[in-house]
């Protein structure tokens, strides 16, 4: 199962579904970014699931992620793939909290 594409990727807060970054999957790799930060790294597929492991750097206002305000932290996202939608949790480094997380595909690379 190919995921490379474009992919919008979002977290799920009190105030229901906020938009975090764009995301670029391709053959491996894993690249994001939105206003305020970045985050790169690699992603396996295995049956149905992914699992994406990267670095998170702030370039602007850092905001407040996993209970902690960071300007760099360590990220791991495993999911379960559904078509063109990826539903699972996120989780900082240290594994003290986890996010609920999910990604559409918005276009293919080409």
């Amino acid at each position: 199962m190919s995921l490379n594409g474009i992919w919008k990727t979002e977290i799920l807060t009190p105030d229901g579904w906020e938009s975090m970054s764009t995301a670029f999957m391709e053959d491996g790799i894993y690249r994001a970014g939105s206003r305020y930060h970045y985050a790169v790294g690699t992603y396996q597929v295995s049956d149905n699931r992914v699992k994406v492991t990267g670095k998170y750097v702030a370039h602007g206002q850092a905001r407040a992620m996993f209970g902690k305000k960071a300007d760099r932290m360590d990220l791991e996202f495993e999911g379960e793939i559904d078509g063109d939608l990826i539903q699972g949790q996120a989780t900082e480094g240290e594994g003290n909290y986890q996010v609920t997380f999910r990604a559409s595909r918005l276009a293919d690379l080409t």
